[in-house]
């Protein structure tokens, strides 16, 4: 009986899909009911051949979506419907500062209107735009929003990509939004003079963005490896203290492979500087994972981490708010 109404229950409660892009990778996961935290089941990361995902823009959009399309049916996740993070080399990300009293009510038109130099390498014209508002402690700071900036023919290719995969596609979001979202917890418990830097680690580089009163400020992307990262850090400090005189403390959240977290904690951690956490969604609560008897590999959750399960956060935050 149960084999029987599988089908109806589909198409009546389809299963929603969570998925994490990147060029090497894909991390996917159901999300179970609407809890607080978000519960998952079915997590997992699939790595992608050389060459199928290159600087955010899906190279093999037919092998691509057979993929996706393949794991879904494995999952027993058919008729899914899917929000998903974009690749962050598929994004960039710029604050703008309205010369207005508050934030316009069409602030994409707003933007696209007032056409400001965001030093972007392609036309405005030729893109998609997501904005948000970004509150601010500081009273005297114009009304500013946070603006992640694709392609539209990159943002079209991925959509081709899950039409493959015959999913329903509800929504692509940026990668650095995701993420911002995840950590916001972290970020609004600041207190006032507080610097606060995101440290996110790959394989050869690590991207660090400064936050300040919960805007960020300043991004760079630096070499690997712990003492590498900590030059660049003591760089960027040394630069925003100039900027900010009143900048009474720093916090650095690093987050990526478990095994570089630690080799850059322990080089960071002995300095009266700043303090240094590893940010690890799971033990934070942001996210509870539970086994599933229909999961044909129950231990592959355990090899996901790092930046992809913070940005999984950040996504079921996301849905769960809609």
């Amino acid at each position: 009986m149960q084999e029987r109404l599988r089908p109806l229950t589909a198409r009546l409660f389809p299963p929603r899909l969570l998925l994490v892009l990147e060029d090497e990778q894909v991390t996917l996961m159901a999300l179970k009911g609407v809890t607080h935290p978000p519960t998952g089941t079915l997590l997992r990361t699939v790595p992608l051949p050389r060459g199928t995902c290159s600087g955010g823009n899906p190279q093999q959009k037919a092998a691509l979506g057979d993929l996706i399309g393949d794991l879904v049916v494995e999952l027993n996740l058919m008729g899914a419907e899917v929000v998903a993070a974009l690749p962050a080399a598929a994004c960039t990300l710029r604050v703008v500062e309205w010369p207005y009293d508050d934030w316009p009510e069409q602030p994409d038109l707003a933007l696209r209107e007032l056409n400001p130099d965001l030093g972007l390498p392609f036309p405005m014209t030729q893109t998609y735009i997501t904005l948000g508002p970004l509150p601010s402690r500081d009273p005297s700071r114009p009304p500013t929003s946070l603006v992640a900036i694709s392609q539209r023919a990159m943002i079209q290719a991925w959509v081709e990509v899950f039409t493959i995969a015959a999913l329903d596609l509800v929504c692509l979001e940026p990668a650095q939004v995701v993420t911002l979202r995840a950590l916001a917890p972290l970020i609004a418990a600041a207190p006032a003079g507080e610097l606060m830097v995101l440290l996110e680690l790959h394989g050869d580089s690590a991207d660090l963005l400064l936050v300040r009163d919960g805007i960020p400020e300043f991004s760079r992307r630096v070499t690997a490896g712990a003492m590498s990262i900590e030059r660049e850090l003591r760089t960027c400090l040394a630069f925003w203290q100039r900027r900010d005189p009143s900048m009474t403390s720093v916090r650095v959240l690093v987050y990526g492979p478990a095994q570089d977290c630690a080799k850059v904690s322990d080089t960071l951690s002995p300095t009266p500087s700043w303090s240094v956490e590893i940010v690890d969604p799971l033990q934070q609560r942001w996210l509870s994972i539970v086994g599933t008897e229909s999961d044909p590999d129950p231990s592959a959750a355990d090899a996901v981490g790092g930046a992809s399960l913070v940005r999984m956060c950040g996504l079921a935050a996301g849905d769960l708010s809609r």
